[in-house]
């Protein structure tokens, strides 16, 4: 083996410089930085990513119905009800079935529960920003532009 190939080969081995080959490693070295961090912080709380990414949503939009939910995350309606029975058993969210409809059923999450979410939410978008840290607005931007034109083929390619 060439002094060059050793260089190459222990370069590459460990650490951040490692080449990426497809954008299949890309996504995956990208994905597992980020769930690195909701990881640590969700565990603390007796949560799992999966709960915590449904509850986020709560934060934005108040009430959804497990079909809604569905619709948005990577998730079986069957995975959602057993989350929300989790949580309702936790005291983190609750269900209420709207006069107008008994067939629906509403998920919401309780005053402990959007602390909660809030709390997590903050300190995993501090975590996130520490991994962004030293890139410029310019290269974030091109980044952010590339992986709108990726989704965007996925959705043709379906």
């Amino acid at each position: 083996m060439t002094d060059a190939q050793e260089k190459s080969d222990s370069e590459y081995s460990h650490g951040a410089q490692m080449p990426f080959h497809s954008l299949g490693q890309f996504a995956d070295a990208l994905l597992n930085a980020v769930a690195r961090g909701v990881e640590q912080e969700v565990k603390s709380h007796g949560l799992t990513p999966r709960e915590f990414s449904m509850m986020r949503l709560f934060l934005t939009d108040e009430e959804w119905t497990a079909t809604e939910l569905a619709e948005v995350l990577p998730v079986e309606v069957s995975a959602i009800s057993r989350m929300v029975s989790k949580l309702v058993d936790r005291g983190l969210m609750s269900r209420r079935r709207p006069r107008s409809d008994r067939r629906i059923v509403l998920l919401k999450l309780t005053e402990e529960g959007y602390a909660l979410g809030l709390d997590i939410h903050r300190k995993v978008h501090a975590y996130e920003n520490r991994l962004i840290d030293g890139i410029e607005q310019e290269e974030m931007d091109a980044f952010q532009s590339v992986i709108r034109k990726v989704v965007s083929n996925s959705s043709a390619i379906d």
